[in-house]
């Protein structure tokens, strides 16, 4: 099934032709185009949204939560034996 909407971020030429962020997601045929200005300016979330469009545009669909959470505890527990390491290494050996 198509969808019937695809908000894509554009620059608008000086000639009046769109540069689009991404190919449009919607069945070839007739569409209605609004055109609005950046309320504030192009921000951080608007970077993101581009970023997003871009990935998914190559088929790059990201990391699911449940991957994003394993990956950050899988980072803590290499951190937490490298801590141990260090600490080890830092205790004196007793020795002369």
């Amino acid at each position: 099934m198509n969808p019937t909407e695809d908000v894509i971020d554009a620059t608008l030429e000086a000639d009046g032709t769109l540069r689009l962020a991404h190919p449009p997601r919607v069945a070839p045929g007739p569409v209605r185009v609004t055109i609005r200005t950046p309320a504030a300016g192009r921000g951080l979330a608007d970077v993101l949204r581009e970023i997003a469009a871009d990935q998914r545009t190559r088929g790059d669909a990201g990391r699911t939560a449940e991957e994003l959470r394993a990956g950050a505890e899988e980072q803590s527990a290499e951190d937490e034996e490298r801590d141990r390491e260090l600490a080890a290494a830092r205790r004196p050996s007793g020795g002369p």
